[in-house]
């Protein structure tokens, strides 16, 4: 009789030199598949997070675009609205109609009342139909530290007052008196020939023959040799004049450079011919200013300020049109813009204009969503060994009862 135990070890050698060749390319398929499910999935999830979270901001940035805009044009509204007022009252105050006089005129108290109400107004003044002219210009604080340079005041004037009268043989002298902030009289200035007519200047002859308050365009203010606006309105009386009221361009320009809705972004004022009203850089623009005789001022095109998002944003707008916000390139960079009407009572044709870069607004959810791949990255490098140990011991023990190499070689 032959014996059966060299069959039985032969069969038991030869499961154990195939087991493995079969079992763990199995191991490997199920673990790297596994592996792959759970990396595709917390990539999708990053990835759907990341576009979620840029679509949330970039239409958050929209938003705050428009809350910029009515933001801007609330500004504007309380820098004219005031001026409107004080002028349209101010004119028809008998103060303001009466004669000068070598020292001042009866209205400077109210005027200074009215400086100290509202402190972005530059100058009050009265030109009248003879030549005459009477005005109150507000010099202190830091910023206006210039003008007492300018004019030569003690430190501590608050005010300086410029005083034209006619002589009797017919010269016109120019008188500076220097205030301090209680009106007290700090200084003056000899009398001197003076060239400066009121007559001349683009807010006097407009507001005479007009029974409304008229806003000038921007111009050279004859004081600093710097651009602004006036508001003026005419009067009648023994001798008629204006009555005007003088706002700096620099102040709206040094507002719109605080209006930051990332690092990048830019806001302005502009007509629709291209001519730049208000910039956030002011130097930059009062360098590029020309003057148009005594009276007038050429404003600088988009071209001549050569900022290519500026340039920009206006060729989309005239292609587009003003509804809504809308994108458009610059230098291969993406930008949101917008562009929002002023009211003529404000500035006729004028728009304000903003751009904002994509991807600033889109720089947030960015770094959120590498952040979140490094995290899950480390926390994979981290738990995958362990995964992956478990995953092969659960399948060991599923499939060891009857191939397992190991439960063979303990039987045998």
């Amino acid at each position: 009789m032959v014996s059966s135990e060299p069959r039985l070890r032969t069969a038991r050698s030869s499961a154990v030199s195939t087991a493995p060749k079969s079992v763990w390319p199995a191991y490997i398929a199920i673990i790297g598949a596994l592996v792959l499910i759970v990396v595709a999935l917390g990539g999708g999830i990053i990835w759907y997070n990341s576009r979620k979270s840029t679509e949330l901001m970039v239409a958050a940035a929209e938003r705050q675009m428009v809350e910029t805009g009515e933001k801007i044009s609330d500004r504007i509204e309380l820098l004219y609205d005031p001026l409107y007022a004080i002028v349209g009252i101010a004119s028809q105050v008998p103060e303001i109609k009466a004669p000068l006089g070598d020292n001042g005129h009866p209205s400077v108290a109210m005027l200074l009342r009215v400086f100290r109400f509202y402190p972005q107004i530059l100058s009050l003044y009265v030109g009248l139909e003879n030549g005459d002219y009477f005005g109150v210009t507000h010099i202190a604080g830091e910023s206006r530290a210039r003008f007492r340079d300018a004019f030569k005041a003690p430190d501590n004037a608050a005010f300086a007052t410029k005083i034209i009268t006619t002589e009797k043989d017919g010269a016109r002298v120019e008188r500076w008196l220097f205030l301090a902030d209680d009106g007290v009289e700090v200084g003056r200035n000899d009398t001197i020939a003076v060239e400066f007519d009121p007559r001349q200047r683009p807010w006097y002859e407009p507001a005479l023959h007009s029974d409304h308050v008229e806003a000038s365009d921007l111009y050279i203010f004859v004081l600093n040799n710097e651009p602004g606006f006036t508001l003026s309105r005419g009067f009648r009386a023994t001798t008629p004049g204006v009555f005007g009221a003088d706002l700096t361009e620099a102040h709206l320009s040094d507002f719109l450079s605080k209006q930051k809705i990332t690092a990048g972004s830019l806001s302005f004022i502009f007509t629709s011919s291209g001519g730049i009203v208000a910039y956030p850089d002011q130097a930059r623009l009062t360098a590029l200013l020309h003057h148009g005789g005594q009276a007038g001022l050429v404003l600088p095109q988009l071209s001549d300020l050569k900022d290519p998002v500026a340039a920009g944003l206006f060729a989309a707008y005239r292609k587009s049109g003003p509804a809504g916000n809308f994108v458009y390139d610059v230098a291969g960079r993406s930008y949101i813009g917008r562009v929002v009407g002023i009211p003529a009572r404000y500035g006729r044709d004028q728009l304000l204009g903003m751009a904002v870069p994509i991807d600033e607004i889109e720089e947030p959810a960015i770094a959120l969503r590498n952040e979140t791949l490094l995290y899950s990255i480390a926390f994979l490098a981290f738990t995958l060994p362990l995964y992956v140990t478990l995953v092969v011991f659960w399948i060991d023990r599923r499939l060891g009862r009857r191939t397992s190499p190991f439960r063979i070689a303990e039987d045998d």
